[in-house]
């Protein structure tokens, strides 16, 4: 891409700054003598540390360049977004949090299996977090590609590579530990940009929201560049973009109910010292993310304002063109660069820089668990000594982080939000279902949780990659509201056959025990 100005050297310098903390805390937490030192950091993790964690976590490429880009792109059709990926915290809140960390294990596959009995139910919890994890991990990636872009003018391929390197690395070294400070540092380098970006705008520039939509909502007619005509009034109401009733129901149920099921958020709950801790932590990060998703549409919307009204063309038409062509996705450095020019850009730039990281770090960290703990360890070798497991742990985080190079290239010419959202709907109807039946019902059985998980991984595979090939009324731009009904219909009829077939044998001896852990006082 060529940019058409200098190089952001406030970019570069915040950028360096932020790997040369990376580097010394990776190696400060290098020692990891325990496996439970390297996945969860050795279950010692303060709640507002964790809260900050988790909100790095969270806010992705996805929720830092997406949700604006697709408010940008879709109007108030874009703000499901932000709906959907801020309630999801609530349901995480109320059904999972505290029951699983209770439960005390390190991975969820840990808890599918355990709570069964079940080595092929762990199996099936494995192929599920990768699928959720790998789908997740692409958008992210185009997210590196786009700003090392901006950041250094490198084309998409090289940035891609350099980004898989930097991150693998320093997952692989410092474990956990590393990654919750570098993390809690992100953080707060990503939220103070979007704070940023929504403060200029509307105290500075006195671009109130009211204001801004009025614009939108009255223009009519040809946009600047593009010439395509542009129908205000349809873009400030609902149904712009999300026309089908059935598909905005289901791509909402996939917001919501996929957090609760994202791997890489439910560990981080394995890291809270105790359930009341995991609580907490769900409450303060609802405030932090709830606070950034509100920021997230206005600054879509400021910035179409800005292209609609000719702003910038005298000024900056070099932006005007960005947004033009790939609106979708760099709207938030298009905003930085107009309100507060190199300095601002910089700080976006390092803040979307952050959020790739701390997601995709995440993102190994559950990878490296399900194949390292659950799969290499449990099911093939339970008896293999702690330092042995953590260097399984290192080699299957270098494989992992690597492997984003070749997801980064498949996801290239794709919008990020949108992608992330077909991660949150195999989540949803993965192990969101299960979750949640095998913490709140006794009578769920092991073909119950194995059924849940085949329908919930074919069903959302075979309906998000084979779409073209079901009948128009299957056919869903999101089909994970959709799979997640079919997957608690599929636990719940699998378990009531078991029963019948073997009465009482069906049910796992120690369930009542397990439901005391789960829902009993936190002594027990």
């Amino acid at each position: 891409m060529e940019l058409g100005y200098q190089i952001p050297v406030t970019a570069l310098i915040l950028i360096g700054c932020m790997l040369a903390f990376t580097v010394v805390t990776t190696f400060m937490f290098r020692s990891q003598k325990t496996s439970a030192d390297y996945y969860l950091a050795g279950r010692k993790v303060n709640s507002f540390i964790n809260a900050s964690a988790i909100s790095s976590d969270y806010l992705s490429a996805a929720s830092f360049l997406g949700v604006a880009g697709v408010a940008f792109l879709f109007g108030f059709d874009g703000i499901i977004y932000a709906l959907g990926f801020f309630v999801g915290y609530i349901a995480l809140l109320l059904f999972l949090a505290s029951p699983l960390r209770k439960f005390g294990r390190y991975t969820v596959p840990d808890f599918v299996s355990e709570r069964f009995h079940s080595k092929p139910a762990r199996v099936l919890g494995v192929i599920g977090v990768l699928f959720i994890s790998l789908f997740y991990m692409a958008p992210q990636m185009l997210g590196a590609g786009k700003v090392m872009g901006l950041l250094l003018n490198l084309d998409y391929a090289t940035s891609i590579i350099i980004i898989a390197c930097i991150i693998t690395f320093y997952v692989t070294v410092g474990g956990m530990k590393a990654t919750t400070v570098n993390q809690l540092v992100q953080f707060w380098i990503l939220f103070g940009a979007m704070f940023l970006l929504a403060f200029i705008p509307f105290m500075v520039k006195g671009y109130t929201y009211a204001d801004v939509v009025r614009f939108l909502h009255e223009f009519k007619g040809p946009a600047p560049i593009t010439g395509k005509e542009f129908d205000g009034a349809a873009y400030t109401s609902p149904a712009y973009w999300l026309t089908s009733l059935k598909d905005t129901l289901s791509l909402l149920l996939a917001l919501m109910f996929g957090t609760a099921g994202l791997p890489h958020i439910l560990v981080r709950f394995y890291t809270a010292p105790d359930g009341k801790a995991a609580r907490k932590t769900v409450i303060y990060v609802l405030f932090l993310i709830g606070m950034f998703y509100i920021m997230s549409p206005y600054v879509g919307h400021v910035i179409r304002y800005i292209f609609l009204n000719g702003e910038a063309m005298g000024v900056s038409p070099h932006l005007m063109q960005w947004l033009a062509d790939n609106g979708k996705n760099l709207a938030v450095p298009v905003a930085g660069s107009y309100f507060g020019g190199q300095v601002l850009l910089g700080i976006v730039v390092a803040g979307a820089f952050a959020a790739i990281l701390s997601t995709v770090a995440g993102l190994i960290i559950a990878c490296a668990g399900a194949i390292g703990h659950d799969l290499v360890v449990n099911v093939f070798n339970p008896n293999m000594p702690e330092r042995s497991r953590v260097m399984v742990a290192r080699v299957a985080s270098v494989g992992v982080g690597l492997l984003g190079i070749p997801l980064g290239f498949w996801a290239e010419s794709m919008q990020i939000a949108i992608l992330v959202g077909l991660a949150f709907a195999i989540a949803a109807s993965t192990f969101f279902p299960v979750l949640v039946m095998g913490v709140w019902w006794p009578k769920m059985t092991k073909n119950g949780a194995c059924a849940g998980l085949v329908t919930g991984i074919v069903g959302s595979f075979f309906m998000i990659l084979g779409k073209d090939m079901l009948p128009h009324f299957l056919q869903y731009n999101n089909p994970g509201g959709f799979v997640m009904v079919l997957t608690f219909i599929a636990i719940y009829v699998a378990s009531k056959m078991e029963y019948a077939a073997k009465g009482e044998a069906a049910i796992p001896p120690d369930t009542m025990e397990v439901m005391a852990l789960l829902h009993g006082p936190e002594k027990a």
